[in-house]
């Protein structure tokens, strides 16, 4: 999504970047900043996308920065300690 088509489906959400800015304790100035990649912020792009209820690949696809990649070897770390929740 490019910037006005976030700052659109915000407003027909009921929400500006102002709220958001506000929420977030920061300036309108950069949030409209991250969401026109003007500047870059993993925490205010996951804001945005969690005002928008979408995944940051889809809101954010050209910043792969922001997105999540799962480090195999921690998941099984992860799933190995749930096993022995199991076993005990």
């Amino acid at each position: 999504m490019i910037g006005l088509e976030i700052l659109q489906h915000l407003n027909r959400r009921g929400i500006s970047f102002t709220d958001i800015a506000n929420a977030l304790k920061i300036t309108p100035a950069a949030v409209s900043q991250v969401a026109h990649r003007k500047s870059d912020s993993k925490r205010i792009a996951r804001a945005l996308c969690i005002a928008l209820n979408k995944p940051m690949e889809e809101v954010f696809p050209d910043r792969p920065q922001y997105h999540y990649h799962p480090n195999p070897k921690k998941r099984q770390q992860l799933l190995d300690a749930v096993r022995d929740l199991n076993a005990a």
